[in-house]
């Protein structure tokens, strides 16, 4: 008996902080695209396909940094993370249509000012 809650609180242990972090993610996601919606006017579906896009790249991007060495916080280590937001930042503006890409586009190229944010999306909130 007392192996078996053992083993119940050991899986408990392991899955929950990741269902936790899982859905602090969605919120994050979430969050990036109630912002994106409200800015450019998208459709709930689109919305809905930003949703993906973002918890993707969140769960890629926790994933490359999970998987670093110590010594790899450097350089090579930035260099994925900007590659693989580019990436994000591509799917988000497959995502727009034409005249909300323009938009996207030409927000992007506004001079960031205090940002702290690491995500390219949430430039000039």
């Amino acid at each position: 008996m007392a192996l078996v809650s053992f083993g119940a609180g050991a899986v408990a242990g392991l899955v929950i902080p990741e269902l936790l972090a899982a859905e602090q993610e969605l919120d994050i996601a979430r969050d990036d695209a109630d912002f994106l919606s409200k800015k450019y006017g998208l459709s709930a579906e689109q919305r809905r396909l930003l949703v993906m896009v973002f918890e993707e790249h969140h769960r890629i991007d926790l994933n490359i940094l999970r998987d670093a060495e110590t010594d790899e916080y450097s350089e090579a280590l930035r260099s994925k993370r900007l590659l693989h937001s580019r990436k994000t930042d591509d799917r988000v503006r497959f995502v727009l249509d034409e005249q909300q890409r323009a938009l996207y586009d030409r927000d992007k190229t506004i001079p960031k000012l205090g940002a702290s944010s690491s995500s390219s999306v949430k430039e000039n909130r």
